[in-house]
Order: C-alpha cells, then sequence, then structure tokens
C-alpha cells in the first residue's frame, strides 16, 4: 500500500560505493524510521565516516537492494546535510531532498526520462513553493506536489463533529472519576479519505468504553480530504487524539 511519506529514504539498486571499512557503522530500522533490532528491521543503514560527515547507504533488508544514500552528522536519519538521493525498488532515481542539518529545504521529483516532475520549498512555516510539469516539459497549473489528509473544514471541521457526535458522557457514565481522557486512535484514509483499519492504540484503564466511542465516532465520519502526492490522491496513515472529559458530580447512571 502505498503512503504519502515527508521524509522516506531510498537508494540506488545496483550501486555499491567504495568505502574504507575503518569507522563504519551499522543501524536497523523498522516501520517509520524508528531504529530496531535485526531481526524486527524492515532496512539497515551502513554509516561511513567521511571527513566531517557520516555517509549514510540504507538497504532494504529482505532484498537486500539499496534504498537510500546521503550525508548525516551523526549515525542517524535526524541531522541530513546536503542531498539525499532517495530511489525507486528497480534503482531509478526517484526524488531528491536537499537538508540543513536536519531541516529540509527542497524537494524535486523526477519523470522516468529524468526530467523534473516535481519541486517543493520548504521554511518553517512549511510548504512555500511546489510546481509541477508533465513528461513534456510544460508547467502543470495549480500542481499539488505534497498535502496531508485532513478533515473537511480542518481542524475547526473535526472539533465541531465531535461537539455534535460524540457521546462525551461516557467517562460519568462509567463512573470515571473527574478529568480527561484521552484516546489514540489509529487509521489509514483511503484514496477517497474514508477512513480504515481504524485501531484504538491508547485507551485510558478507568474508561474502556471511551475507545469504543472513539472508534464508533470516527468510523461514522463522513469522507475526509484525502493525501495527495504528485498531483493523485494517495493513502495516508494518521494518529489522532479524541479527548473526554468527566465532569464532577454527575454520577453512574
Amino acid at each position: 500500500m502505498k503512503r504519502i511519506s515527508l521524509f522516506t529514504l531510498i537508494a540506488a539498486f545496483g550501486y555499491f560505493p567504495s568505502f574504507s571499512q575503518s569507522d563504519t557503522t551499522i543501524k536497523y530500522y523498522g516501520k517509520n524510521g524508528k531504529e530496531t533490532t535485526r531481526d524486527s528491521a524492515l532496512s539497515y543503514v551502513k554509516f561511513f565516516r567521511q571527513a566531517n560527515l557520516w555517509h549514510g547507504i540504507e538497504y532494504d533488508t529482505k532484498r537486500n537492494i539499496l534504498k537510500s544514500e546521503g550525508d548525516y552528522n551523526e549515525t542517524n536519519f535526524q541531522t541530513a546535510n546536503g542531498s539525499v538521493n532517495n530511489y525507486k525498488e528497480d534503482g531509478q532515481l526517484d526524488y531528491t531532498v536537499e537538508y540543513a542539518d536536519g531541516k529540509p529545504l527542497n524537494k524535486t521529483y523526477f519523470h522516468k526520462s529524468g526530467d523534473k516532475k516535481s519541486y517543493t520549498v520548504y521554511s518553517d512555516k512549511g510548504i512555500q513553493l511546489q510546481k509541477g510539469w508533465d513528461e513534456a516539459g510544460k508547467e502543470i497549473k495549480n500542481f499539488v506536489v505534497e498535502r496531508e489528509a485532513e478533515f473537511k473544514g480542518g481542524n475547526e471541521g473535526w472539533k465541531k463533529y465531535l461537539e455534535k457526535n460524540l457521546n462525551a458522557t461516557i467517562p460519568s457514565a462509567v463512573g470515571a472519576p473527574a478529568g480527561n481522557y484521552a484516546v489514540q486512535v489509529q487509521f489509514v484514509l483511503d484514496k477517497e479519505g474514508i477512513p480504515t483499519n481504524l485501531k484504538a492504540v491508547s485507551v485510558p484503564v478507568k474508561c474502556k468504553a471511551c475507545g469504543a466511542e472513539a472508534l464508533r465516532v470516527l468510523r461514522e465520519s463522513p469522507k475526509w480530504e484525502p493525501a495527495i502526492l504528485n498531483n493523485e490522491p494517495v493513502t495516508f496513515e494518521v494518529i489522532q487524539n479524541i479527548i473526554f472529559e468527566a465532569v464532577e458530580g454527575v454520577k453512574k447512571g
């Protein structure tokens, strides 16, 4: 399942640069780029000391093909510096990201021909510029390179939906002490913006019923605005907190 990602590292298939084996570190990574053990890793990275930086080359664990290559301040994915090249499974260049001390400055996607497909410029405020071109090199008007999925109306629309549809009395109804009860839900929005694969990944011990109610209100929600990658809708994983409040003095019925 293809999902949008603002930070995905992929690299050249079949390209094995020559480095000295001194000052070499190997690290293993699982889902979402989190460091893990060798047995549970989806990829591993060889970091080679190169002047004042670490040159990292990522390999797919199962197929042992290269996924990414770039320079980092340390032996991790958090502090990339300069250009990081990202490749598809067949070894073709997919996109390149320019970094400064771990912060993305711009990203360029490429067509199969090697010509530019899209270009994005970032700042501390988010995306500042995004453009796209067809395979003939003609700029496409109003091209959206990347956009996260969101509820229609944004955060304010989501808040209004919960206020109208969420049974906020659940904690008090089950006798939970006064206070806030947060349920963390995880789900995937498909290309049409429909929530799927719903899971309550964190439920308050004193309000198990809150988890079921959070899933219900999410399951019955209208379609969301789907995520966009290179002007096309893609699936998108979401983690959302839904807060319940138990009011003091309200007793279980």
